[in-house]
């Protein structure tokens, strides 16, 4: 009796300090099999005993279009953004409970025109005389700031013109009769209405030569072929 009391309380003590068997060790956690390999499913998954059919479905967008004459034909553009809506079902009746919000989209109806210069070809789909002048990266004609872009405030090149954004918003790829390939990237407060300033990399006695004259520009419908800018 007194050896089996001594034995228990040796053992009782050896689980205190954790010297008794170990545990079985945890099973491995791997990716669950689905309800169809013969696994039984969450209570809240489909088949489980918690599980229940969802009232609301979603109520699809319709597309709402409409044609533009300002912009290209070929190209659309996107007003509004559309939206899901929500409907309830119960005893057989759907209710829309959130209507959805229509898409609605523009598409170009302008017509594309095609200019051929050099073996380049260049697509446009308006085009305007306006009068043009020159500028180059001297502070005087820059101020203080210097001669970089007020489209993405790089350094002023070759092809890089001043506009009116109410006029030829920047960004936009341009064909400059005299001047070649351009693209709108910079503003002035001296260039408003139909006036375009265009960058020359010139000294300032050849930008005072330019003087004031008046060119065909292009509005392009892309990226001109050859433009470097």
């Amino acid at each position: 009796m007194r050896r089996a009391f001594y034995e228990v309380s040796l053992a009782l003590f050896a689980l205190g300090l954790g010297l008794g068997p170990s545990p079985s060790p945890s099973p491995a956690v791997g990716p669950r099999p689905a309800a169809s390999a013969g696994a039984v499913p969450w209570p809240w998954e489909p088949g489980g005993i918690d599980y229940h059919a969802t009232p609301f479905q979603a109520v699809p967008y319709p597309v709402e279009t409409s044609p533009d004459p300002s912009i290209p034909t070929g190209q659309w553009l996107l007003l509004q953004p559309g939206r899901q809506g929500i409907a309830y079902v119960a005893g057989g009746k759907t209710t829309v409970v959130s209507p959805p919000q229509p898409a609605k989209l523009v598409e170009g109806t302008a017509p594309v025109h095609t200019l051929v210069v050099q073996g380049h070809t260049y697509q446009y789909d308006r085009v305007m005389t306006m009068m043009t002048t020159a500028y180059n990266g001297s502070m005087a004609m820059n101020g203080p700031w210097g001669a970089v872009s007020s489209w993405d405030g790089q350094p002023l090149r070759y092809g890089d013109v001043a506009v009116d954004p109410r006029v030829i918003p920047l960004g936009t790829y341009l064909y400059i009769d005299g001047y070649g390939p351009a693209r709108a990237v910079d503003t002035g407060s001296a260039i408003f209405g139909d006036h375009i300033d265009l960058f020359l990399p010139e000294p300032t006695w050849q930008i005072a030569l330019y003087g004031i004259q008046f060119h065909k520009v292009y509005i392009l419908t892309q990226r001109p072929p050859d433009f470097s800018g």
